[in-house]
């Protein structure tokens, strides 16, 4: 399984809110490129490949969105306003939810009430970060079994890279260039489908 957890931390659980930040400094429309570069292939999705997106501003609890390609049914449409109306839905739906609450939202897409750091925790794997020094990911022997984090356009603040190193996470690197998190999966994808597949 190929699982991707991404931290949102500018964009509010809040349904409305969440549309309302569509082009503006929250920038909800980079999810919608996230979601298409992780679980879509030609003429289907990934079967073996997990994402959660975790949004942070809220006024309980973060929400994490799962979504897992191997129960993901079909979706009504892949394009950016579909995508980003689905994802306010998921977020409406979850709206009640207690902390370490989980409710299944459609076929594959759970919603969970849990802060990043609990997931990143919760976590049985082994972790990858990204980050401009670490080793060439095209060095590493091990790809597989690998929770890739990433952030947003809000970059991971210092304690949150030294919690994570303090975890374990592996520290890699895709290249010389600083890349937009859609951009990164698909690299890690790449990768990945070169030596497995």
């Amino acid at each position: 399984m190929r699982e991707f957890l991404i931290r949102a931390k500018g964009l509010p659980v809040d349904p409305k809110k969440f549309l309302s930040s569509i082009g503006s400094m929250g920038h909800a429309e980079y999810l919608a490129d996230v979601i298409k570069q992780t679980l879509l292939i030609s003429k289907g999705h990934r079967s073996d490949t997990k994402l959660t997106l975790v949004l942070e501003k809220s006024a309980d609890y973060s929400r994490a969105i799962e979504i897992d390609g191997s129960n993901l049914g079909s979706l009504s449409g892949w394009r950016e306003p579909e995508i980003l109306e689905f994802l306010a839905e998921a977020l409406a739906f979850g709206r009640g939810l207690k902390k370490d609450e989980v409710a299944s939202f459609i076929d594959g897409v759970n919603l969970r009430a849990a802060s990043f750091e609990k997931l990143v925790r919760g976590h049985r794997g082994a972790l990858a970060m990204l980050e401009p020094g670490g080793s060439d990911i095209r060095l590493e022997p091990r790809l597989e079994n690998l929770l890739f984090i990433m952030t947003d356009h809000i970059p991971m603040e210092r304690n949150t890279r030294k919690f994570l190193r303090r975890l374990g996470a592996k520290l890699l690197s895709l290249g010389p260039v600083t890349l937009h998190t859609s951009q990164c999966i698909t690299l890690i994808h790449n990768e990945i489908d070169r030596r497995f597949n």
